[in-house]
């Protein structure tokens, strides 16, 4: 697998907003209801959960926006670890829209405080085995795409693709 990274530190803002004052006040609403959670019970504590499989990557074909995602793990021994998440989503207007579909399915198999740590876009294309992750999320800010390329990698499911990152564009 080869992962490249290319051009400068800062993302630049593009020319044409897509996101809008509701959106930025529904990502911030969804933040803030993961952190009310991180002292609840509901999810870590439940002993019904932890034979659920949520994979650490779903990336659909084509360009769309993806957040990254970090939630410790569930475990009987009550001790847990951190895990990240690389999500795309075919057809997700905001960033907002990637999380809410993939949040309930972290939560249902056991998974307690969930963040959201930035978002961008990515780019697959299986016929070229091509994986571009780049830009930034105006509600979640730019995600760490160096570590969503170590996520997407650890995931085993894409070998043989060629991963790119950057920080340009959006």
């Amino acid at each position: 697998m080869d992962v490249n990274h290319s051009s400068n530190d800062q993302a630049k803002a593009p020319t044409k907003c897509t996101t809008n004052a509701q959106d930025l006040a529904e990502a911030e609403a969804l933040q803030v209801r993961l952190s009310a959670q991180e002292s609840s019970t509901t999810y870590k504590d439940s002993d019904n959960n932890n034979n659920i499989f949520v994979p650490t990557v779903s990336i659909d074909e084509g360009a769309h926006k993806y957040v990254l995602i970090k939630a410790s793990t569930p475990s009987n021994s009550g001790s847990s670890t951190v895990q990240h998440f690389v999500f795309s989503k075919q057809g997700a207007d905001y960033h907002r829209n990637v999380a809410e579909h993939f949040i309930p399915t972290l939560q249902t198999a056991g998974y307690y405080d969930i963040r959201i740590t930035g978002g961008g876009r990515i780019l697959k294309d299986s016929t070229k085995k091509l994986i571009n992750i780049y830009g930034y999320s105006y509600g979640f800010g730019m995600a760490d795409h160096s570590l969503a390329v170590e996520v997407v990698e650890a995931s085993g499911l894409f070998e043989g693709y060629t991963l790119n990152w950057s920080n340009d564009g959006y």
